[in-house]
């Protein structure tokens, strides 16, 4: 009987320690789908700063801004 317990007692150990993964392994799950979002955004972000900049130079005109540097 107590070689019965000792398997029972090891077999809920493991279980429990199966269920700690599997709950890690879905909270991986769930950053990887939120980090897949990002190169998209990144691509997003970049294609408006382009257009962006496109605009601002059209407002401008032809020539760029004319800056004067800091000594």
């Amino acid at each position: 009987m107590s070689e019965q317990r000792l398997n029972e007692k090891q077999f809920e150990l493991l279980l429990e320690e199966l269920r700690r993964v599997g709950d890690e392994l879905e909270a991986m799950r769930r950053r990887l789908t939120v980090l897949e979002a990002i190169p998209p955004a990144v691509n997003e972000l970049a294609r408006l700063s382009s257009a962006l900049e496109a605009l601002a130079y059209a407002a401008i005109g032809r020539e760029g801004p004319r800056v004067r540097r800091r000594a």
